[in-house]
């Protein structure tokens, strides 16, 4: 069975047959051990971890009394194996943990502490991210009171600590298309870890849009390491995470170096191809950042970042207006300069290409209203 671990010569993520005592590292070829590779994996997570951070031997501390003196059917079974469950969170044992809560709720399904237990083991075994916000919504549909609550926070808390300073060293990085539910339903149940979760949503989708994005030319000796399952195709729909790192991320150097890297960076190659789901991606983005929700300074990034890409703004320096103006109106369709009209109604070189586009319809004409209207415009942006 293959099993994440950590080469220790190069310091990358590889992969490793458990079964076997030893493998060769993909990237440097160095022959290593898998017991070597396996505890420097553990020994990066355990770094990853603040002194104020320990794992709780008993989770069971912040049930309620109520609860906690229940007596039924397969509760002390349920004690046993969550017992043993703890006992592998111990030793960094998060597969083994997982079975053991998993075991647990079998025996006693509405144990609380059991449900955490399995949430945060299923999330740092570091397999099957697409299920995190099952796991997410399982736990947090047996919360009954504020101590269930307050236990399933710091259990968030203490797991997303740990994920984000692994995935903060190289190109580490979990599906943002696999887990952009689960940070939703996060930031949405439990405020206070929004911070930490766009953190960790805007570091994925910088690294899994990597090479269009700014992460592969900081590094250039940085692998990409998807952590669980990713998409094979480019997921083309990136509104709905980026919303979420703008809604819920305090730094606005971050939401712009973000926007810009996931919209900008390869813009002539999605417009020279034509790529209708970006385009409208982005009109999207537009839409939905100016509907009233959003504070002026993240509408305006927004806006200013959507402008460079469908506009080609600033970085063409050796493309002339009108050569970027007769190449726009063959890109867009009248729908969609139509919706961009709301948007970049102070942009001059905007309705140059709106003037295009309107031509080439049907029953266009010189002398029509809507021409003699967007010429208008194009002399009083101009002035």
């Amino acid at each position: 069975m293959l099993e994440y671990c950590v080469c220790p010569k190069c310091q990358r993520m590889i992969m490793l047959d458990s079964e076997l005592d030893s493998g060769f590292c993909c990237y440097c070829g160095t022959h290593v051990a898998y017991s070597d590779a396996r505890d420097e994996l553990l020994a990066g997570l355990r770094a990853s971890i603040p002194d104020e951070f320990v794992i709780e031997t008993d989770l069971s501390e912040l049930i309620d009394e109520d609860d906690g003196g229940a007596d039924a059917y397969g509760l002390s079974e349920c004690r046993t194996e969550c017992a043993a469950a703890q006992e592998c969170l111990g030793k960094w044992d998060f597969g083994g943990a997982f079975k053991a809560f998993s075991k647990a709720l079998d025996w006693y399904p509405e144990d609380f502490e059991s449900r955490c237990g399995l949430m945060i083991s299923g999330m740092l075994r570091l397999k099957d991210t697409e299920n995190w916000e099952r796991y997410l919504t399982e736990c947090t549909e047996k919360i009954r009171s504020q101590g269930d609550w307050n236990m399933a926070q710091a259990a968030l808390e203490y797991a997303l600590d740990i994920i984000k300073k692994f995935l903060s060293k190289g190109g580490r990085y979990v599906s943002p298309s696999y887990t952009i539910g689960f940070f939703e339903k996060l930031v949405q149940g439990f405020p206070a870890l929004k911070q930490t979760a766009a953190e960790i949503l805007a570091h994925c989708l910088n690294v899994e849009n990597a090479q269009f994005t700014d992460a592969a030319r900081l590094d250039h000796e940085t692998t990409r390491f998807a952590v669980g399952n990713y998409p094979q195709e480019p997921d083309k729909n990136l509104r709905r995470g980026m919303l979420l790192v703008i809604r819920c991320h305090c730094d606005n150097r971050v939401k712009e170096a973000l926007c810009r890297a996931l919209y900008v960076y390869d813009r002539a190659v999605w417009l020279r191809a034509k790529d209708m789901q970006r385009i409208n991606d982005a009109l999207e983005l537009c839409e939905e950042i100016t509907n009233g929700a959003y504070p002026p300074a993240d509408v305006k990034i927004v806006l200013g970042t959507i402008y460079d890409f469908l506009m080609m703004g600033g970085l063409e320096q050796n493309s002339t207006e009108r050569e970027k103006v007769m190449f726009l109106s063959t890109v867009y369709t009248y729908e969609q300069i139509r919706r961009m009209e709301r948007f970049f109604s102070t942009r001059a070189l905007y309705y140059k290409v709106y003037a295009e586009v309107y031509l080439k319809q049907r029953g266009a004409s010189l002398i029509s209203a809507e021409y003699k209207r967007i010429q208008a415009k194009i002399i009083q942006l101009s002035a």
